[in-house]
């Protein structure tokens, strides 16, 4: 039996609503996830680009893989990839990356090609022609190929602004530009869905989600307001939590672990090997690929902590899986102001910080509260207890993460200036 060639879509920023509600007109996504199958409540690791795709390739957490932000960290010596994997099992491995993406933070371990581009080379530029060929001439079957697209990614500058394609630009295509250029990405989509070979499995899925603005306005507004907060909290003027701060005038993500931050879509699409169907059980970003390579029947020796969805993809009925997520690193630079927390049972977030003892927790209940805006912690201490032995059991206090080495200083400070540019300092 020929193999399965693997496509693996990554939209940066991508929200579960914006794809399984009617915000964007997307009608390729529409048409994979009403003939595929699709999972309504998936988390990502962190809401932030680099650890997330450390543990979609790998199936670990970020506290496991040593990959704990965007700088300064890499992938630890000895863990098997996935690209690895499917090495061995014979397929041939490629990754268009960008971002933050970097070979440094050794992303890159089992692939044959990993193609790192400049972030202005988007799937609407010239270079989104040059790969439609790429699908055509290039890769050799049977291939994986790890597809990360980069708009609707904030672009930094005076006036920051999404990436919107000139024929998705009218407010049909969406009420927001974050909309807009999702409706942009899906127009894409179609394209490259008519240059691929049938027998291929397709896998739409976000890194991480967004918070976004309502327009160029709003967003110079909350911008300003951020940075005023930044300023008074650098000069000792105010006493609040960096995040507390931040979260009525914040556009991006990385800053905390709320749904509309971590929660993913996922899509499989395959007529001949999936079935139609959806789940609202909750996954994790660490189960994707598990999920891939079990409904392929290929025999995996990753020791991960991800598990195979394939069960719920056939019709079985499972429990809930808790999630535990991070916001770290650049976004939060004071170490003392990262934050963790866990979903559990698709019911409660639970959300401390690991490294300041006088933090305020938060809890939430999430089917009440959708939008995680009423702090109900101390009213659910019995609950939070047990929440906070799960994460212990997790052994997640070996958050170190493995530091990257440099052959320079001018090597480390490039990266940061590149970083700095895509608004990550």
């Amino acid at each position: 039996m020929k193999q399965k060639n693997i496509l693996l879509i990554v939209v940066d920023c991508l929200r579960a609503d914006h794809a399984y509600e009617k915000k964007a007109h997307i009608p390729i996504m529409r048409k994979w996830m009403g003939q595929g199958f699709s999972f309504h409540n998936v988390i990502a690791s962190t809401s932030t680009t680099t650890p997330s795709f450390a543990s979609l390739l790998t199936g670990l957490y970020p506290f496991q893989n040593g990959v704990r932000s965007h700088s300064g960290y890499s992938l630890k010596k000895g863990i098997k990839t996935f690209p690895q994997l499917l090495k061995e099992k014979g397929y041939n491995t490629y990754a268009e990356v960008t971002g933050p993406l970097f070979k440094k933070t050794g992303l890159n371990r089992g692939f044959d090609e990993y193609n790192y581009r400049n972030e202005t080379e988007t799937v609407h530029t010239e270079w989104g022609e040059k790969l439609l060929e790429k699908f055509k001439n290039h890769y050799k079957e049977p291939w994986f190929v790890l597809l990360h697209i980069w708009p609707p990614h904030l672009i930094e500058g005076l006036f920051p602004r999404r990436i919107v394609v000139s024929k998705r630009r009218s407010r049909k295509y969406g009420k927001t530009s974050f909309a807009r250029s999702v409706s942009g990405v899906d127009l894409y989509l179609s394209k490259l869905e008519r240059v691929l070979d049938k027998n291929t499995l397709i896998v739409l899925t976000g890194d991480h989600g967004e918070q976004i603005s309502t327009s160029l306005s709003d967003t110079a507004s909350k911008r300003i307001r951020e940075m005023s907060f930044r300023v008074r909290k650098k000069l000792g003027l105010t006493k609040k939590h960096f995040v507390k701060g931040i979260r009525e005038c914040f556009v991006g993500h990385g800053y905390n672990v709320y749904d509309l931050l971590v929660k993913v879509p996922l899509i499989f699409y395959d007529k001949k090997l999936v079935k139609k169907g959806k789940s609202e059980c909750q996954l994790r970003q660490i189960d994707i690929l598990p999920t891939v390579v079990d409904a392929l029947s290929l025999k995996s020796d990753i020791a991960c902590t991800g598990k195979s969805a394939l069960g719920l993809m056939k019709g079985r009925k499972e429990k809930n899986r808790d999630a535990f997520v991070e916001a770290v690193g650049i976004i939060i630079p004071n170490k003392d102001e990262w934050l963790s927390g866990i979903r559990a049972n698709n019911k409660y977030k639970y959300i401390y910080s690991p490294y300041k003892e006088n933090y305020e927790e938060e809890f939430y209940n999430l089917e009440k509260d959708p939008d995680e805006r009423s702090n109900i912690a101390k009213k659910n201490q019995r609950i939070i207890a047990g929440l906070k032995k799960k994460i212990k059991d997790m052994k997640t206090e070996k958050m170190l993460g493995e530091k990257m080495t440099w052959k320079t200083s001018k090597e480390e400070e490039e990266m940061k200036k590149k970083l700095k540019k895509l608004g990550y300092f």
